[in-house]
């Protein structure tokens, strides 16, 4: 497995891990632009391996979303534990608070605190059999309550081909900014042929949730 670098090795690193089809896994804690170069980079390269650079910006645009999902949590977590965020259940002032720190100098700053809150989130991706599994892990774990609603929303969003028709038709004030994320994977998949069946979200309940999705490449 290849854990990738923050120093100026990381694009030898990146090749040679595609070139071996070695599992690849970057650790983030925010956001940030120089993280998403490098995974921009990874997912290049594995689809130009396999000739589907056709796949690069549906691909790209989940693992984006998946993390901006992870960050969001963590925020979220860390402002309720400030003290920042008073009342979580206003699902309101939640979207607000957390919407305030999307910005770079603030993504910066939470994510040392997560740094410092072992808060990771980790993006795994890994090649076999012409397939590319993608796999977005983060320290937040899910509740039942949330799972059944990610789970309703993957499943109503697999029945549209555009998902500014879905939203229009199923408003979700609640979803703190996560659900259309999500819902948008759903419609980016199934415009590139790939069913719903092959993106799960699942938690272990007490320490993590993971995002998974699964991308053919034949």
């Amino acid at each position: 497995m290849a854990e990738i670098k923050t120093d100026e090795s990381w694009q030898t690193d990146i090749i040679t891990a595609v070139q071996n089809e070695s599992d690849i896994v970057f650790v983030t804690y925010s956001a940030l632009e120089r993280t998403e170069e490098r995974i921009k980079f990874a997912i290049a390269k594995i689809l130009e391996k396999h000739d589907r650079v056709d796949l690069f910006t549906p691909v790209y645009s989940c693992i984006k979303e998946l993390i901006s999902n992870a960050t969001k949590a963590t925020a979220k977590k860390i402002l309720i534990d400030d003290g920042i965020i008073q009342n979580p259940d206003d699902p309101v002032e939640v979207v607000k608070k957390v919407r305030s720190i999307l910005n770079e100098k603030s993504l910066l700053e939470y994510g040392l605190k997560a740094k410092k809150y072992h808060l990771s989130t980790r993006v795994y991706l890994k090649v076999y059999k012409r397939h590319l599994f993608i796999e977005v892990i983060n320290n937040m774990p899910l509740t039942k309550k949330e799972m059944d609603r990610i789970n309703e929303r993957i499943k109503k969003s697999s029945k549209y081909d555009n998902i500014a028709e879905f939203f229009m038709e199923n408003p979700d004030p609640e979803a703190e900014g996560m659900g259309l994320g999500l819902s948008m994977i759903v419609v980016l998949l199934k415009n590139i042929n790939i069913t719903s069946k092959n993106f799960v979200v699942s938690t272990d309940g007490t320490t993590k949730t993971y995002a998974k999705i699964l991308i053919p490449m034949l």
